[in-house]
């Protein structure tokens, strides 16, 4: 008994945070915009002194990702929401002070490919929202069908995924059930449920067992690129309503010849308890450690950073 309430509690924590709560249960505390406003201005000088501007996006996406990663930055269940108007969540636009791992990534993203404040602010609607539409409904919940795909129309990303791994390149194919998702979040979302029905997702990915054997294949992986954990046909329709093909993503960083991953981790999507918050980890130590012991995961999709 103690050993499948843990197997489910681990199963609940792999969630992308977006595909799984409803309302932010961290919602802003007073204070929390202003303070994201002063760190954003903060940011923006400190990268401007150190000439971070004028660099390629990867080493951008370096630097922005290491100032959290330094910081230990908290690893907060979905941090953000639709601001002070939102109608179903009211957290903040953007805030520096904690991440789960989409809003990583949506943050470091935006801060990469924006030079000012003003520019950050548009571009971090733009990647969690289908056409910078800010509403729930219009918020890419789900990688494979909302995430993905709304992104790589809107030029921030392109996937490939298919060029690293060529004849390797495996796909997964999940039908993603929003209606059934709406629903399961209570009836609040009961309108939300017949406006959308199942989407067939398709998400290219390549096998932990190559990226762990072929070291040749891991080599072409660029530094700076996003990765999603795949999980084909994940099966949690009883807990959410619907199955899922993502469980994670976070950024590929290339140090000294060694690929890490740098992502926010609630610790026991790790396969351990430590601390919860943005880390640093060789990809191969991670496959070997916690992939290769869980049969659901089967590899990475990755998606490169389309320089603007």
């Amino acid at each position: 008994m103690k050993q499948t309430l843990l197997a489910m509690l681990m199963a609940v924590s792999l969630l992308p945070v977006s595909a799984f709560s409803s309302a932010g249960s961290d919602a802003p505390k007073e204070g929390l915009f202003v303070r994201s406003d002063e760190t954003l201005a903060s940011i923006y000088a400190n990268s401007t002194s150190a000439n971070i501007l004028s660099t390629s996006v990867t080493s951008r996406v370096k630097y922005y990702a290491n100032i959290f990663l330094a910081k230990k930055s908290p690893y907060v269940v979905e941090p953000l929401g639709e601001g002070e108007n939102g109608e179903f969540n009211k957290g903040p636009l953007y805030r520096f002070d904690g991440f789960d791992c989409t809003t990583f990534v949506e943050t470091v993203l935006a801060l990469s490919l924006s030079s000012t404040p003003e520019q950050f602010k548009q571009t971090i609607n733009q990647i969690r929202y289908k056409n910078g539409e800010v509403s729930y409904q219009t918020r890419n919940h789900f990688p494979s069908v909302d995430w993905i795909p709304n992104n790589t129309r809107a030029g921030f990303v392109e996937d490939i995924t298919g060029k690293v791994g060529g004849e390797k390149t495996k796909w997964s194919q999940t039908w993603i059930e929003k209606d059934n998702w709406f629903r399961m979040k209570g009836p609040d979302f009961f309108q939300l449920s017949t406006e959308f029905g199942k989407e067939l997702g398709k998400i290219p990915y390549l096998s932990k067992e190559d990226l762990l054997n072929n070291r040749a294949l891991e080599n072409r992986i660029p530094s700076g690129a996003i990765f999603h954990v795949v999980r084909p046909n994940w099966d949690l329709k009883k807990a959410i309503g619907t199955e899922l093909d993502v469980s994670h993503e976070g950024f590929f960083i290339r140090e000294n010849g060694v690929l890490y991953m740098v992502h926010a981790s609630n610790g026991l999507r790790d396969g351990g308890e430590d601390y919860k918050g943005v880390k640093k980890e060789a990809l191969r130590e991670y496959i070997s450690r916690v992939m290769m012991k869980s049969p659901s995961m089967a590899g990475f999709n990755i998606l490169r950073i389309q320089a603007h």
